[in-house]
């Protein structure tokens, strides 16, 4: 069986051979230490390539054999401009600025710069305000990669910072949640607009031969949603509905992926259409609850815990917590079992391998049982 059915057997709660491997993100410390382990040269040029290496020719089989070694059966590719388009891009200063105009103060120890100054300032300014363009670069690179690949892996394309990410990053985070309260024509204005460029940006995604359609927007916390639900519900809902409506319309599984607990919500991103959530952080909530909830109507891609298993367990521990959550959860399929975050330094290389290790020795059907 192949990368790609594997994972789509998975997702209709079909059994494949063995439980899916999802893609493991990195901070460029334990990627350069994992292609050292093994053999792979240049892991460097491999991590700053970015998605670019799976079409350099030189770069493509040592790309390869890192996710071949780690088992990973489906692809990601998102189409933001702000990926494709040189950005952000560095001021005088030493911050940077990105393609939509929001400026960031460099983190080095984190895996991306922090927002510190946004371009609508005042209510004012939105009017004025000019989106940027779609970037050619962005399907021009989709188009190739699903040419070399689609017959292979699964893959998945959509886009980040969809809606509540993208309108707080525009205005501010805290300036945001007071304008729900004292200002939501505004905020129902600014929200709009995001929908109307993010529904064209979806139609182009779904117009090509992907197999999953994926949106990517951080709603949740260590405790609860980021907004009260009722918030939740009033602005993001309805127009969440809008921009999925192109892929529920061709019939494709929508991936989203937000961080922290967001099972207030599940039974509204269900009927949004949601098929598979991304990444069930076990720290804050228990997958095997969720799975015995919601059954066959939600699958899950992620479970290993990136906040205390895989920097301070054993190897052990890592095997243990990947064999409870496949007994738990992928029983007759709806798990792509994966890291519930990026792989930070200080992650030793045995504990990453234990994942990958336990899907292909312990994940093969038909052993898996409730």
């Amino acid at each position: 069986m192949n990368h790609k059915e594997r994972v789509l057997r998975a997702i209709n709660f079909e059994e494949p051979d063995r439980v899916p491997i999802g893609e493991f993100g990195f901070h460029i410390t334990p990627y350069i230490q994992l292609c050292r382990y093994f053999g792979i040269d240049n892991p460097e040029e491999l991590y700053w390539s970015g998605c670019w290496r799976f079409l350099k020719e030189n770069l493509r089989k040592k790309a390869l054999a890192f996710r071949e070694k780690l088992g990973t059966d489906l692809f990601g590719v998102w189409v933001n401009i702000e990926l494709f388009e040189g950005s952000p891009k560095p001021l005088s200063d030493g911050r940077l600025i990105d393609v939509w105009k929001v400026i960031y103060k460099p983190s080095p120890n984190v895996t991306a710069p922090q927002p510190v100054e946004h371009p609508l300032k005042t209510p004012d300014d939105l009017d004025a305000y000019e989106f940027p363009d779609f970037s050619h670069a962005a399907f021009d690179f989709l188009d190739k990669f699903l040419k070399l690949y689609k017959d292979d892996y699964a893959i998945y394309s959509g886009f980040g910072w969809t809606l509540f990410e993208r309108s707080w990053y525009l205005r501010g985070f805290e300036q945001l949640i007071i304008d729900m309260y004292r200002n939501p024509g505004f905020v129902e204005k600014l929200m709009d607009k995001i929908v109307d460029y993010d529904v064209e940006l979806a139609k182009m995604v779904v117009e090509r031969d992907i197999d999953i359609f994926f949106v990517g927007d951080d709603f949740g916390s260590q405790h609860g949603l980021l907004i009260p639900p009722s918030l939740w519900r009033k602005f993001i809902k309805p127009r969440m509905k809008k921009i999925l409506q192109p892929a529920r319309k061709k019939g494709l599984p929508i991936l989203l992926h937000s961080d922290g607990d967001v099972t207030s919500i599940i039974d509204d991103l269900i009927e949004l259409g949601v098929t598979i959530l991304n990444p069930v952080q076990p720290l804050i909530v228990n997958p095997a609850e969720l799975r015995e909830k919601y059954g066959e109507n939600l699958s899950f891609y992620g479970t290993i815990d990136v906040q205390k298993t895989l920097p301070f367990g054993s190897v052990e521990d890592v095997k243990k917590e990947a064999m409870d959550h496949i007994k738990a959860c992928g029983y007759n399929g709806g798990l792509i079992v994966a890291p519930s975050h990026t792989i930070l330094p200080g992650i030793p290389i045995e504990n990453i391998l234990a994942i990958s290790e336990t899907a292909k020795k312990y994940g093969r059907y038909p052993v898996i049982i409730k």
